[in-house]
């Protein structure tokens, strides 16, 4: 008998579940920070989310390091909604924040190390859920988004599921924080896949043996007593000869083929491991996927360190350079050609190659996710297009929120070091 290969679905009326100016699609920290800046520039906003906690992979991949918003000279180069969320990560945790940057100067003489730090995941979920609750934000978890409803080269509504069924939400604009490009795949965008994600992540270990725990516990200093090991291949290495596989993050058989892997990871650590006083005490719960369908814009992300971008919505920078370049995003870069209401943040805007390494850090995400939803915003006011949109003005509003739209002239001449494609 041969195999069934499709089957029809009856058309049916989709209830529409809300309607907003802006709907926010993926909960990321580039999502929170588009929601976040949308609902403070006046809009009403929605924000989607697969999962059931915010902060995607910061939280549920347990990337639990907030990297460098400094240049390692210095100097501040992040700003804004990005300086913002590295402290509420940390507000109800610990962190190894350096004294000379907690008050947030703009440059520090001698720093003592960088502007980052380790937060506490849990810590984490719920200062991010006070904040969105405290923006106005309405945060709709446990939905998966599923297709975009088009008219002409607009979006006017994105399809979802969950508990409840399918149903639709409405909005003026979108901001596609997804990670993956779903809704710009699905409405028609250009895009570029890779499918060779390494497999790794991190992961918090207590042995009652080792001395850190003693240590830690007479500092009263949990970071102290824990220690972090990294399962899995490395990036900006040769895994060329390795037997762990990689995968490609826009297919089900590859999401399932990357949790597979890690998990065997973890229980062969575990098979290792396992003795009295020993304890592995977190795993991510989601899979890290470094790269996977990202937006191919009206402009890329050009890596010419000093150089000036007219239509920069802020400065960027390869987070783990001990020195770091400095590059200026371009506004285009968070749009596509054609679709008129839909803007991309996170690791998915429009750089490829090593600006692709760039733009996946935690700083940049919430860069580009506090550019999107201030123009999203913007654009459902004005009733324009994207493409339309005033960008100047923009760039004023960014400012004025703390962003560093241009570089300083002091920070002009970094020419760092370049990051390594895995």
């Amino acid at each position: 008998m041969e195999a069934i290969r499709t089957v029809t679905e009856r058309a049916r009326e989709i209830p529409v579940a809300g309607a907003a100016d802006v709907v926010v699609v993926g909960g990321g920290l580039a999502g929170v920070s588009a929601a976040l800046a949308a609902a403070r520039s006046g809009a009403k906003v929605i924000l989607l989310e697969k999962s059931c906690v915010l902060g995607g992979l910061a939280t549920l991949g347990h990337v639990c390091i907030y990297l460098p918003i400094d240049d390692g000279a210095g100097h501040k180069i992040y700003g804004g909604l990005a300086e913002e969320l590295l402290h509420r990560c940390i507000c109800y945790g610990y962190d190894d924040l350096p004294d000379c940057w907690r008050s947030g100067p703009d440059t520090v003489e001698a720093p003592t190390g960088r502007y980052r730090t380790t937060f506490n995941i849990p810590a984490a979920v719920c200062a991010l859920d006070e904040a969105l609750e405290e923006a106005g934000v309405e945060v709709v978890f446990d939905t998966c988004f599923c297709a975009p409803v088009m008219d002409g080269s607009a979006v006017t509504a994105v399809l979802v599921e969950n508990k409840s069924g399918r149903s639709a939400y409405l909005a003026k604009q979108f901001v596609d924080a997804s990670g993956d490009s779903d809704l710009l795949y699905r409405a028609g965008a250009a895009t570029e896949t890779r499918g060779d994600n390494i497999v790794s992540h991190w992961a918090y270990e207590l042995d009652l043996a080792d001395e850190r725990v003693q240590r830690g516990a007479a500092q009263s200093d949990v970071l102290t007593a824990l220690r972090l090991r990294w399962l899995g291949l490395q990036p900006n290495r040769d895994n060329s000869g390795s037997a762990i596989p990689t995968f490609d993050g826009t297919s089900s058989a590859g999401v399932n083929g990357y949790l597979r892997t890690a998990r065997h990871l973890e229980l062969d650590c575990l098979k290792a491991e396992n003795r009295p006083g020993w304890a592995h005490l977190t795993m991510p719960m989601a899979p890290q996927f470094r790269m996977t369908r990202r937006l191919v814009g009206v402009k890329e992300l050009a890596l010419e360190p000093g150089v000036s971008v007219d239509s920069s919505i802020g400065c960027v920078i390869f987070s783990l350079a001990k020195e770091a370049a400095v590059y200026e995003f371009p506004y285009e870069g968070l749009i596509d050609k054609r679709i008129e209401n839909v803007l991309a943040a996170g690791r998915m805007v429009s750089a490829g190659g090593r600006g692709w390494e760039i733009m996946r850090f935690i700083p940049a995400c919430v860069l580009t996710g506090q550019a999107a939803g201030t123009a999203a915003a913007m654009a459902a006011r004005a009733g324009c297009a994207v493409q339309a949109l005033d960008v100047a003005a923009l760039q004023r509003a960014l400012s004025d929120a703390g962003v560093k739209i241009h570089m300083s002239d002091a920070v002009r001449g970094n020419r760092g070091t370049a990051p390594e494609r895995h």
